[in-house]
């Protein structure tokens, strides 16, 4: 077993494909979508809401960037629980970020939504231990 869709948001090209990398390798996840920023991503939900969606398939899991042009990480989890939190309460957030700014971490952990704040890059042992983490494991038992 393992998740439906995972959804990356980064505006780093190469980020996005190392994590896409890492994520087919390790089983993680059937699907990989991934976009350049908070704008994009929150036109995924969009596109979910209003049916026109190529696949429907609804993101279980979204690896977020903060510091991103057009729309960060911090306003896409701000619109994203105003408007879609409610609709897709499966859908969890894990931060993806380069900062070691201590604020970044103390404003994560106020969004039940964020399951764990990762560290760049996104590698196979990352991924291993999110397998079994609480909010999770469910999906690859």
């Amino acid at each position: 077993m393992m998740i439906e869709s995972v959804l990356v948001v980064d505006d780093d090209l190469i980020a996005l494909s190392l994590c896409e990398f890492a994520i087919k390798n390790s089983g993680f996840s059937k699907k990989v979508q991934t976009v350049k920023n908070g704008r994009e991503a929150l036109d995924i939900f969009y596109a979910l809401e209003d049916g026109t969606s190529p696949d429907g398939i609804v993101p279980t899991l979204i690896f977020l960037d903060l510091n991103m042009p057009v729309m960060d990480g911090w306003d896409f989890l701000k619109a994203y629980l105003q408007k879609f939190a409610t609709q897709y309460p499966e859908t969890k957030v894990c931060i993806l970020s380069s900062t070691i700014d201590p604020e970044d971490f103390v404003k994560a952990g106020k969004y039940k939504i964020v399951l764990e704040f990762i560290s760049k890059p996104l590698t196979m042992e990352i991924l291993n231990e999110l397998k079994k983490s609480s909010q999770l494991k469910k999906y690859f038992n």
